[in-house]
Protein backbone atom coordinates (compact mmCIF):
# COMPACT_ATOMS: atom_id res chain seq x y z
CA UNK A 1 0.00 0.00 0.00
CA UNK A 2 2.82 2.37 0.61
CA UNK A 3 4.02 2.25 -2.98
CA UNK A 4 0.60 3.08 -4.41
CA UNK A 5 0.21 5.93 -1.95
CA UNK A 6 3.65 7.27 -2.88
CA UNK A 7 2.86 7.10 -6.61
CA UNK A 8 -0.51 8.76 -6.00
CA UNK A 9 1.17 11.55 -4.01
CA UNK A 10 3.80 11.99 -6.73
CA UNK A 11 1.19 12.29 -9.47
CA UNK A 12 -0.93 14.72 -7.43
CA UNK A 13 2.18 16.83 -6.73
CA UNK A 14 3.01 16.94 -10.45
CA UNK A 15 -0.60 17.93 -11.19
CA UNK A 16 -0.48 20.69 -8.56
CA UNK A 17 2.85 21.91 -9.97
CA UNK A 18 1.48 22.11 -13.51
CA UNK A 19 -1.75 23.75 -12.30
CA UNK A 20 0.29 26.31 -10.37
CA UNK A 21 2.52 27.07 -13.38
CA UNK A 22 -0.46 27.48 -15.72
CA UNK A 23 -2.30 29.56 -13.12
CA UNK A 24 0.72 31.85 -12.79
CA UNK A 25 1.09 32.21 -16.56
CA UNK A 26 -2.62 33.03 -16.83
CA UNK A 27 -2.37 35.60 -14.01
CA UNK A 28 0.61 37.31 -15.66
CA UNK A 29 -1.03 37.45 -19.09
CA UNK A 30 -4.30 38.67 -17.56
CA UNK A 31 -2.59 41.43 -15.58
CA UNK A 32 -0.64 42.59 -18.66
CA UNK A 33 -3.83 42.76 -20.73
CA UNK A 34 -5.67 44.61 -17.95
CA UNK A 35 -2.78 47.08 -17.66
CA UNK A 36 -2.77 47.72 -21.43
CA UNK A 37 -6.53 48.22 -21.51
CA UNK A 38 -6.29 50.59 -18.54
CA UNK A 39 -3.59 52.56 -20.34
CA UNK A 40 -5.70 52.85 -23.50
CA UNK A 41 -8.76 53.86 -21.46
CA UNK A 42 -6.68 56.47 -19.63
CA UNK A 43 -5.36 57.78 -22.94
CA UNK A 44 -8.90 58.22 -24.27
CA UNK A 45 -9.92 59.94 -21.02
CA UNK A 46 -6.94 62.28 -21.35
CA UNK A 47 -7.82 63.18 -24.94
CA UNK A 48 -11.46 63.75 -23.96
CA UNK A 49 -10.45 65.98 -21.04
CA UNK A 50 -8.07 68.02 -23.21
CA UNK A 51 -10.73 68.55 -25.87
CA UNK A 52 -13.29 69.46 -23.21
CA UNK A 53 -10.86 71.95 -21.69
CA UNK A 54 -10.19 73.51 -25.08
CA UNK A 55 -13.93 73.89 -25.68
CA UNK A 56 -14.31 75.50 -22.25
CA UNK A 57 -11.47 77.93 -22.98
CA UNK A 58 -12.89 78.79 -26.40
CA UNK A 59 -16.30 79.31 -24.82
CA UNK A 60 -14.75 81.60 -22.21
CA UNK A 61 -13.03 83.66 -24.89
CA UNK A 62 -16.28 83.79 -26.87
CA UNK A 63 -18.19 85.03 -23.83
CA UNK A 64 -15.51 87.66 -23.21
CA UNK A 65 -15.67 88.87 -26.81
CA UNK A 66 -19.48 88.93 -26.81
CA UNK A 67 -19.58 90.75 -23.50
CA UNK A 68 -17.10 93.40 -24.58
CA UNK A 69 -18.11 93.76 -28.23
CA UNK A 70 -18.76 97.50 -28.00
CA UNK A 71 -15.39 98.23 -26.41
CA UNK A 72 -13.62 96.00 -28.91
CA UNK A 73 -15.45 97.71 -31.80
CA UNK A 74 -14.38 101.17 -30.60
CA UNK A 75 -10.79 99.92 -30.27
CA UNK A 76 -10.87 98.42 -33.75
CA UNK A 77 -12.27 101.64 -35.25
CA UNK A 78 -9.61 103.70 -33.49
CA UNK A 79 -6.84 101.37 -34.72
CA UNK A 80 -8.22 101.47 -38.27
CA UNK A 81 -8.42 105.28 -38.19
CA UNK A 82 -4.85 105.50 -36.89
CA UNK A 83 -3.55 103.21 -39.62
CA UNK A 84 -5.44 105.09 -42.36
CA UNK A 85 -4.39 108.50 -41.05
CA UNK A 86 -0.70 107.61 -40.80
CA UNK A 87 -0.75 105.80 -44.17
CA UNK A 88 -1.57 109.12 -45.85
CA UNK A 89 1.76 110.53 -44.68
CA UNK A 90 0.37 112.78 -41.99
CA UNK A 91 1.74 112.97 -38.49
CA UNK A 92 -0.35 112.71 -35.41
CA UNK A 93 1.26 115.74 -33.81
CA UNK A 94 3.24 118.49 -35.54
CA UNK A 95 6.29 119.89 -33.81
CA UNK A 96 6.37 123.57 -33.09
CA UNK A 97 9.08 125.37 -35.01
CA UNK A 98 10.92 128.35 -33.61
Amino acid sequence: MAITTAINDLLSSIYELLASVFGTVYAVIHSVIVALLGFVRGLFNLIGDVVSGMVDVAGGVGKFVAGNAAILAVGAIAAFAYVRYTAQGQRLANKKTQ
